[in-house]
């Protein structure tokens, strides 16, 4: 499973406020931490289901899904770059911006919609990929 202090520590390391083989200073772990909740459960909320459980220390296992792990940390540094001020490279902002929509289409394909029966196409499913339906 992954611990708490890879996603903040590889977040800041995009940042690059710490370097990638220096662990973060104390405060920078807590305000990593407490943003990454603050996100997760906004994810969720707007149905980015993926599975996450609030977490308080940096060994704490993440409960989410493994495969969620890069966009918690590209979305992350996103967040949390207006708190220390620095420039984003552009390609970690559109990575970001893929990653977190391949998690919406994960959650779209395990839980495909059906559209209702007298709807034309009812016996499609919306396909998140390719804007449409598949019959």
């Amino acid at each position: 499973m992954t611990k708490v202090a890879e996603i903040v520590g590889s977040a800041l390391a995009l940042l690059r406020v710490t370097d990638a083989s220096e662990a973060p200073e104390a405060e920078d772990m807590a305000t990593g931490i407490s943003v990454l909740n603050m996100m997760a459960k906004t994810w969720e909320a707007g149905g980015y289901t993926i599975g996450w459980t609030p977490v308080a220390n940096p060994d704490d296992d993440l409960a989410s899904a493994p495969e969620a792990d890069e966009a918690l940390i590209y979305n992350l540094a996103v967040k949390l770059r207006p708190r220390y001020g620095q420039a984003l490279e552009p390609d970690v902002v559109d990575q970001a911006r893929r990653l977190k929509a391949d998690v919406l289409a994960a959650v779209f394909a395990a839980n495909p919609m059906e559209m209702p029966r007298g709807i034309p196409g009812w016996r499609s499913r919306y396909n998140i990929r390719s804007d449409g339906y598949d019959f």
